[in-house]
């Protein structure tokens, strides 16, 4: 498959990989993610892209990635893994939670301020909130996705190949191949055609 955005050259566009990018990404990825991390070829990470990671977890960027501006990582105990898939786009303001695994694939792009987590938060009334421990699950973002601005996506999700999910969603169950949902929460709206 082609992809047509290696084939313009917007300066403007987050697809343009600047020195400084390359550098960035060398830096940040190769050397501080100390072995946690793993780069794919022409990595494109913009600036003011924060990453926490602790000692067990692992981060996977797939070839051609692309990292917008004030993208957060937080990859905590006990044991999260992160992948992304070869030409992902992850939008501006985006935060990418994971306690354990989050995986997205091929060819998916996320908008600006699109949130994912893994977890969620134990709530017995026996206990401080503050005590409470996390709740694992895992989520699943097919290949050639769209999430648009602004989505949530919660634990134990999988988004199926080619959906889209409308800006503001909140998604809290699966959602099915080639289908457009949207909502708070995310419902069905059409198939896509």
């Amino acid at each position: 498959m082609k992809v047509v955005r290696d084939l313009f050259k917007d300066t403007a566009s987050s697809h343009t990989r600047t020195w400084t990018d390359a550098i960035r990404a060398f830096v940040q990825l190769d050397i501080m993610g100390k072995g946690r991390v793993i780069v794919g070829k022409q990595v494109i990470l913009k600036h003011s892209v924060e990453i926490r990671i602790c000692k067990t977890g692992k981060l996977i960027l797939g070839d051609h990635s692309i990292i917008d501006p004030y993208v957060f990582f937080q990859l905590t105990m006990p044991h999260p893994t992160v992948t992304l898939g070869n030409y992902v786009g992850i939008g501006r303001g985006s935060i990418i939670a994971a306690k354990n695994m989050i995986t997205i694939g091929d060819y998916s792009q996320l908008g600006p301020n699109c949130q994912i987590n893994d977890q969620s938060h134990g709530m017995a009334k026996s206990d401080l909130i503050m005590n409470q421990r996390a709740i694992l699950g895992e989520v699943h973002i097919g290949s050639d996705c769209w999430l648009g601005s602004g989505v949530k996506v919660l634990p134990n999700v999988r988004i199926g190949n080619g959906s889209i999910v409308g800006a503001g969603s909140v998604v809290t169950r699966d959602i099915p191949e080639y289908e457009v949902w949207a909502g708070a929460p995310a419902h069905f709206i059409k198939t896509r055609e």
